[in-house]
Order: C-alpha cells, then sequence, then structure tokens
C-alpha cells in the first residue's frame, strides 16, 4: 500500500494516451473565460486549442528535468506534525549541488535536526515514509550521472513499482491523464468524458510574479460533487502569454477511503541561463494507509541558481 503515497511525493520527479476526437471540443464548450480572454477569442484566441496544450504540455516535466543538470543551492524544510498541528520533529538543510559533466554531486551546507525525525540518527535510518521519499526524490547520495538532452515523458518495459512511479508522474507532468494505478485510476482522468461533468473548468487573464502575463487554466469540483468521486479536487496552470511555457501550478489531492490522503502542493518555475527551473515546492500532505502509522507532513523547498 505504500505504492498509494507515492502519488503524492513523486509527482515531483510522465505518453499521451489518446482521447475521442471530440474530448477537447467537450471541454471547451463548458470552460468559463474572464473579459480579457473574451476579448482575445475575438482576436485569434481559439479555446480548443488553448485546451490542446493544457493537456500535452511537456515543458514542466523539461524543468525539473533541467534540475538535474544545473549546480543549484536548495533550503529544505521538513516538518512533521503531530495531531494539532504542532511540530514534533523537523529537518531543516541547506545542499548545494555541483556538476562535472553529467554527473552531479551533493554536500549538506548546514543541517539542524528536531526531535526524533530518523530512527536511527547516525545512518539517517528515516523514521517517517514522507521523508524518506522526499530525500529519495531531491537529495543526491554519491555521484549520479544521467543524459541531460531529450529527456522523455514516456518510458516502457517498466514493471512494478517502477511502472507505478512512471504512471503517478503524470499526475504533475500532465495533469488530467489516467493513472494506471490501483484505486486511483481514472479518478484522475479529469479531461475525460466519464469526469468532465464533476468540474467546472476557467480561463483567465492574470499577471504572474508581477511582470509575467499568463493564461491561467483552472479545474474545479463542482460544490454538489460526492466526495470520492474524484481525487483532483482543484488545478491551477500558469502559461506565460509570450510562449505558452508553464510558470506555476497549485493542486488539492484529496481522498477517503480504505486509506486517506488530503495534500496541497504548490510549485512555482523560474528561468535562469535560458532554461526553466524549479523556484520553490511547497508541500502539505495528511495521509493514512491500513498497517501504517498516519502522517502529517509539510516541506518547503526554496532553489537559488
Amino acid at each position: 500500500m505504500k505504492i498509494i503515497l507515492i502519488v503524492l511525493i513523486l509527482c515531483f520527479q510522465q505518453a499521451m494516451y489518446g482521447q475521442s476526437p471530440n474530448v477537447t471540443k467537450d471541454i471547451s464548450a463548458v470552460v468559463f473565460l474572464d473579459s480579457f480572454v473574451v476579448t482575445a477569442t475575438k482576436r485569434g484566441f481559439n479555446v480548443e486549442d488553448f485546451i490542446d496544450i493544457v493537456q500535452q504540455d511537456e515543458s514542466f516535466y523539461n524543468a525539473f528535468h533541467n534540475l538535474r543538470f544545473q549546480p543549484h543551492i536548495a533550503d529544505n524544510q521538513v516538518e512533521i506534525l503531530s495531531r494539532k498541528q504542532t511540530v514534533k520533529a523537523a529537518n531543516y538543510h541547506t545542499i548545494e549541488q555541483f556538476m562535472e559533466g553529467n554527473c552531479r554531486t551533493m554536500k549538506y551546507l548546514k543541517e539542524d535536526i528536531k526531535g526524533k525525525f530518523f530512527k536511527k540518527k547516525k545512518i539517517r535510518k528515516h523514521k517517517y515514509y514522507t521523508a524518506r521519499m522526499h530525500e529519495q526524490v531531491f537529495l543526491t547520495k554519491g555521484k549520479v550521472c544521467g543524459k541531460p538532452n531529450n529527456p522523455s515523458i514516456t518510458q516502457n518495459n517498466l514493471s512494478g513499482i517502477e511502472k507505478h512511479v512512471n504512471e503517478l508522474k503524470k499526475l504533475i507532468f500532465q495533469p488530467g491523464k489516467e493513472v494506471d494505478v490501483p484505486f486511483i485510476g481514472g479518478k484522475t482522468a479529469i479531461f475525460e468524458e466519464k469526469m468532465i461533468k464533476y468540474y467546472d473548468f476557467y480561463i483567465s487573464s492574470k499577471i504572474y510574479a508581477e511582470d509575467k502575463e499568463c493564461y491561467v487554466f483552472r479545474a474545479v469540483v463542482k460544490p454538489e460533487t460526492a466526495t470520492n468521486k474524484t481525487i483532483i479536487k482543484y488545478l491551477e496552470t500558469y502559461f506565460d502569454k509570450e510562449d505558452f511555457q508553464v510558470l506555476a501550478r497549485n493542486y488539492h489531492l484529496k481522498y477517503d477511503s480504505l486509506f486517506d490522503f488530503d495534500v496541497k502542493m504548490k510549485v512555482a518555475l523560474t528561468q535562469f541561463d535560458g532554461k526553466y527551473l524549479p523556484e520553490k515546492i511547497d508541500y502539505q500532505g495528511n495521509w493514512k494507509i491500513p498497517t501504517q502509522t498516519r502522517e502529517r507532513v509539510n516541506f518547503l523547498i526554496d532553489f537559488k541558481y
């Protein structure tokens, strides 16, 4: 059942599944437009084309791929919360990533551990699964090499947990896709005909980070929808008007059944040296699965380039 938590953590780590030819048209027919976007449609902005961009975008994935090949410093705050939302354990640390060719290494610049964050501190054996996944996704042990060019969301011939992880990446990099994971599956496919009825869709025009003109796409669960009909409760994506690069995404994922989770995430990107890279990741999670103790974990990562 630990695979359920991975849906909440490895979202930061992708292909396209075929859809019926009328799906995009079905969505665009029910999307709400603000006055600025209505004016834009009169000048040539095409709602159906924009919905296609939302579904097929890979720029967000590329930004996270770039992080693996970019020297950077990251401030990490990982806090374990009690039932009363007080901090009972935490790890505040700053790391620096170094590059040598296509290989990366990492070192701690500082670290402050509060409470019983580890089961065994000397060997850094984790007490909390969320904290262990944070370490596996965002930190590096030893030297790790990879290929910086031509990243691909699609990975074939995978099995077991690797297959599930690959499917779960779609929740962030290609939101609205069906994921091949037990208990979740089609409930994430918010653009499919069976799920469209549960959502209100909006396209608006907003300024992001004080100077970036953006189109903002939002999918919000209708208030009358039964709780467990959906998993994605709220999805908001900011697209730069100039090139449709994703600049930020905000999510709310929630499910309550044999297992339950309630997770909110905010992810912002920035541009450095001609490449888009993650700037900030804010995760607030509460999850419980059978045989496991409930975990309430928040983490915040600020990247500097």
